[in-house]
């Protein structure tokens, strides 16, 4: 509904006549032009009707379809690891733009269609859209929200794998993220992970600065919501690049907060009790305990009642996944050569540069069952492809055993 439209509606709702509604700061043809949308107010105009309906400016402002932005926001296909939607966005929310509602809901509608932008490479639409979020939410007063969409852009653009533009960019904004940290901890919170989430590939000193602030800062607000996955990195860092020590002290960090938080465990890199930061998956240390830990995962996973819709819509092939693992640590290559399936391991949206390179080298496993069996040409081959899928990531810190893994393939007829 325009704006015009849903101020008479509510005015005669609360059986309020032009005049009423007037009252001494604008005059009643004003408001008529407004209503009949023949003029547009301004923020103080609106503001001052807003008070007189006694409703908020973003009550006012609020058009489309309530209903419908928030059934496309929930919408299962967007809980696909597997796969970004573009058809349905094509066919079910692009034609029906003018129907997104003016409202949060309605903005993270919005952020959706600007991840399909930056996904399909038409990033000048995509910046559109984060200037219209921003618009509403400074309209509406809610700077903490607009700041917060300046972090969602930056998520958006893992979608196009701009991983340096994305940091970038949250150098820029970490002033005006400061000022608003007493108004809305979370932000400050949301912050600090991603500035070192980022960081990772281009400063590690920054990634080790913010992920050790967001840990602390877990402490002190007593909010925990990224405190598993930082621990997680920070100690997959140190065990990357020979830190025992520090390894350590995460694994053991990570373990006390997984007595008290089971399902804290992401369900893509799983681990064990003994090893809650698995630091390898192919070329373990010892095979028979590490088989040993998979089978005890699998049924964990299988015994699990998480209602967690990522959980649900990807269960069958993560299982898959475990039990093509279970297969090589077991010796039975021809299994695994028989049954190994290269769309479980072709996620393009596993954006992130660590899930990028954990998932080719969890494939890995077939150019390795390859060379077991003698198919060392093939194993080849197929190791190209995995390496190729990370190119751009070829230096991260994170590709020790994938590149270890090359190493024995490409070094076993000598």
């Amino acid at each position: 509904m325009a704006l015009g439209k849903r101020i008479r509606k509510i005015r005669k709702e609360q059986n309020m006549t032009l005049v009423d509604l007037a009252g001494d700061e604008i005059t009643k043809g004003m408001l008529s032009l407004i209503e009949n949308e023949k003029s547009r107010p301004s923020m103080e105009t609106l503001e001052y009707i807003a008070n007189r309906l006694n409703v908020s400016i973003g009550y006012l402002t609020r058009d489309g379809d309530e209903d419908w932005s928030r059934k496309m926001v929930e919408n299962e296909v967007f809980y696909d690891t597997y796969a970004f939607p573009e058809e349905f966005v094509e066919k079910n929310i692009l034609p029906k733009m003018e129907k997104i509602s003016s409202s949060k809901i309605g903005m993270d509608l919005y952020h959706i269609v600007r991840v399909y932008y930056r996904y399909t490479g038409q990033h000048g639409l995509a910046d559109q859209i984060t200037e219209k979020i921003g618009k509403f939410y400074e309209q509406t007063g809610l700077k903490n929200l607009a700041l917060k969409d300046q972090l969602n852009d930056v998520l958006s653009m893992l979608y196009s794998r701009d991983y340096k533009e994305g940091y970038e960019k949250l150098l820029s904004v970490e002033d005006d993220i400061r000022q608003f940290k007493e108004y809305d901890s979370g932000l400050e919170l949301d912050y600090l992970h991603w500035r070192s989430v980022f960081a990772i590939e281009f400063d590690k000193d920054d990634f080790i600065e913010y992920g050790t602030a967001l840990i602390d800062l877990s402490f002190k607000r007593e909010n925990f919501k990224y405190y598993y996955a930082q621990i997680l990195m920070l100690g997959l860092y140190y065990g990357m690049t020979g830190n025992m020590d520090k390894y350590e002290k995460y694994s053991e960090d990570l373990r006390s907060y997984l007595k008290f938080n089971p399902y804290s465990n992401n369900n893509l890199g799983y681990s064990s009790d003994d090893k809650p930061i698995q630091l390898w998956f192919i070329l373990v240390e010892n095979q028979k305990t590490h088989l040993n830990d998979l089978k005890n995962i699998k049924a964990k996973f299988i015994s699990s009642e998480e209602q967690n819709q990522f959980y649900q819509k990807n269960y069958a092939n993560i299982l898959k996944m475990m039990d093509l693992e279970i297969d090589y640590h077991s010796g039975n290559f021809e299994a695994v050569l028989k049954n190994y399936d290269a769309a479980l391991y072709h996620r393009p949206v596993a954006q992130f540069p660590f899930d990028r390179i954990l998932i080719a080298t969890r494939a890995a496993i077939y150019p390795m069952a390859l060379l077991r069996t003698g198919r060392t040409e093939e194993a080849k081959a197929e190791f190209e492809l995995l390496e190729a899928s990370i190119s751009d990531l070829k230096n991260s810190v994170f590709t020790k055993e994938l590149f270890n893994i090359k190493s024995i393939i490409f070094n076993e007829d000598n």
